[in-house]
């Protein structure tokens, strides 16, 4: 499942009446009250209404709904004046390969940024971009059985002939390295002798291993509610 345009999910969230339930918009959708033209559409438009928000592939697409997301309920919730320590929290869902960089650091600035408290769980893997998302979360939780890839990735050369432009993008490429350094070693047990040994390899971890390292606060287990 795909996370829809902002823009449709805001449009369909003014069309829904308060107090509505996910069981109301089934029945709306099948009998076409709403503009849904899938039950993928149901599905994300409940997602919006629990705050909740799935993240596969990290595009720049899927960041600039999320960053949207984020920003719309921590303005809501401002404009209700409701204390932060009475939020409903923001829950991100993340069974991810990877994906850009730049699309990354959109979505970890708008979770630093959200007062709004943001939970994060992985539901199958967080590998590399998944992975630096995850950690970001206010409390971070796994299913037992989902996996965790760290690494530092890679970048392309482009088509450059100037040498100057290939060494001015290798130069800022490790600048985002460093600030990929900073971000783990933020939020994250891994001590920055274990990092700089592993940076350049995959560093593979199970849940179980992950909260040993400070990476997961919490396995969900068998009776666990999602609205943790």
């Amino acid at each position: 499942m795909q996370l829809l345009k902002l823009e449709t999910q805001l449009s369909n969230f003014k069309k829904i009446p308060n107090k509505i339930s996910k069981y109301d918009l089934l029945d709306s959708y099948f009998n076409k009250e709403l503009p849904m033209t899938s039950v993928d559409d149901v599905i994300a438009t409940a997602g919006l209404l629990d705050r909740e928000m799935y993240i596969g592939e990290v595009t720049h697409e899927i960041a600039s709904g999320i960053e949207s997301m984020i920003r719309f309920w921590n303005l809501a919730d401002d404009e209700l004046n409701i204390p932060v320590d009475e939020r409903q929290p923001i829950r991100i869902y993340i069974d991810s390969p990877g994906g850009s960089l730049t699309a990354c650091f959109m979505i970890i600035n708008a979770i630093e940024l959200s007062k709004t408290p943001i939970y994060t769980y992985n539901i199958g893997c967080a590998y590399s971009a998944g992975f630096f998302i995850y950690i970001a979360g206010h409390k971070r939780f796994a299913y037992s059985l989902s996996s965790f890839l760290f690494h530092e990735g890679a970048t392309t050369t482009g088509d450059f002939i100037d040498a100057h432009k290939f060494r001015n993008q290798a130069d800022f490429y490790s600048t985002q390295l460093n600030q990929l350094k900073e971000h783990v070693l933020r939020y994250t047990k891994i001590t920055e002798a274990e990092y700089e040994k592993i940076k350049k390899d995959d560093y593979w971890l199970t849940a179980k291993e992950a909260v040993e390292k400070g990476i997961v606060d919490e396995i969900c287990v068998r009776g666990d509610s999602w609205a943790k």
